[in-house]
């Protein structure tokens, strides 16, 4: 009797698995989308000046490759000691909030170059982005400072155990994010209705189709995240972080991207025209748009 493992350990064991598994296939999703979009990145990203929106691409599209295959290590490796769980936990959830805010930096420059660059519009969103970093940043430090590790419910099971922690403080977190997305979204299509919507340039529709994209996928998986953070039990109340992590990189990343490529082809566009016609023309640098 003594060899028997009871039926709590083996209900961990199983939401472990699912866990892990799930941070698996998106880390593969991660890799995946990055094969995809390699040669829009050496094209249209690497031969360019440094410049912020560079800046904040190079930070959303490379630091996942950080933090999550910490955070799988933190999962998989067995027999870890206690004290090295909760600084790999602090290491991979700092970078992790680090990298969304990030995305959320992307999509406010976006906003701001729907609006005609209005300095107003710019200041008034980056207000709200400040208040909800600093929320954030404090909510995050709480979460981390209740965490406890104890030791593995068995040898044979890999990774940290995780004896308690206030999971609803990242629940928050994804609540203030939403906020921020639902500001600019909400500001992004006011602006559509009221000064795009007789527009039909490519540029134009590539900043609303991958916002609004970006939105309602980010709006659903955060509201999910924040259901399973409430009434999850365990082990799973971690399901989603790391995916939601992920997919901001993957679409915050591909914002920039597709209006690099639509910037790219009007000027390849702009070039033929000049060279059927004779004329000579200037064009905008890269970064008025983006």
């Amino acid at each position: 009797m003594g060899d028997e493992i009871s039926p709590e350990i083996v209900l961990s064991w199983r939401r472990l698995q699912i866990v892990k598994y799930v941070n698996v296939a998106s880390l593969a999703i991660l890799v995946y989308d990055y094969c995809l979009t390699f040669d829009l990145e050496a094209s249209l990203i690497w031969p360019t000046r440094m410049s912020f929106s560079k800046t904040l691409f190079i930070l959303a599209r490379y630091t996942p490759f950080f933090d999550v295959p910490v955070g799988l290590y933190y999962l998989l490796r067995p027999n870890i000691a206690v004290d090295d769980c909760f600084n790999i936990n602090v290491a991979s959830t700092s970078m992790s909030v680090f990298g969304i805010a990030i995305g959320e930096l992307i999509l406010i420059v976006r906003t701001y170059a729907l609006s005609g660059r209005d300095r107003t519009v710019l200041a008034v969103l980056s207000l709200i982005y400040m208040i909800a970093a600093l929320a954030t940043v404090i909510l995050i430090g709480l979460f981390l400072r209740s965490m406890t590790f104890g030791p593995p419910l068995l040898a044979a099971i890999p990774g940290c155990n995780e004896t308690s922690g206030k999971f609803i403080l990242v629940g928050v977190c994804f609540i203030l994010v939403l906020v921020n997305e639902t500001v600019l979204m909400s500001y992004t299509l006011w602006l559509g209705y009221r000064k795009y919507r007789h527009f039909h340039s490519p540029f134009i529709m590539t900043l609303y189709r991958d916002g609004i994209t970006y939105f309602v996928f980010l709006f659903l998986g955060s509201a999910a995240n924040f259901t399973i953070l409430l009434a999850g039990e365990g082990e799973l109340q971690e399901l989603l972080n790391k995916f939601l992590r992920i997919m901001h990189s993957v679409l915050c990343s591909r914002v920039l991207l597709n209006l690099r490529d639509v910037e790219r082809k009007r000027v390849e566009e702009s070039l033929r025209m000049q060279a059927a016609t004779g004329t000579r023309m200037v064009f905008a640098d890269e970064d008025e748009n983006t």
